[in-house]
């Protein structure tokens, strides 16, 4: 289980390092998504088949809304390596998408990592921004639903 926020930068390459305690349950490949937020997710093979499989490729093709989903998902996603140090190199347009500039954040999501830029993600983890009731009933009632 992938758990914990790490603090980081990426270099004037796009590398950046994946926390030691994350780098474990990953393994030496990744896909590199956009995010439903302005920021990444970063899968293990396995996590990305699973993922696509509950929210995405079971949509009907008929729906323009499911369509557009697998293209956004789909087509800015990328497969890359993690090297020998634990560094991901990220492509241009996902630093963009994500804002980031050289401040970043590693973010445990059970059986995925979020990357955000820490200023995104310092804003949308303000305290006035958090209700945990609130996101708990939310959560529930969207659960029932699918």
């Amino acid at each position: 289980m992938l758990t914990g926020n790490f603090f980081n930068t990426i270099d004037s390459k796009g590398r950046a390092f994946i926390p030691t305690k994350l780098r474990g349950g990953l393994g030496d490949r990744i896909w590199l998504v956009k995010g439903i937020e302005p920021c990444l997710y970063v899968f293990t093979p396995d996590g990305w088949e699973t993922y696509t499989a509950k929210y995405i490729s079971n949509r009907t093709q008929r729906d323009s809304k499911a369509r557009k989903l697998r293209r956004m998902f789909f087509g800015n996603s990328r497969e890359t390596d993690v090297d020998k140090q634990g560094r991901i190199n990220l492509p241009p347009d996902h630093i963009e998408y994500a804002g980031i500039e050289r401040e970043i954040v590693f973010v445990g999501c059970g059986d995925m990592i979020e990357l955000w830029s820490k200023e995104r993600f310092d804003e949308e983890m303000a305290p006035g921004n958090l209700n945990p009731d609130e996101l708990m009933n939310e959560a529930k009632e969207t659960s029932d639903r699918e």
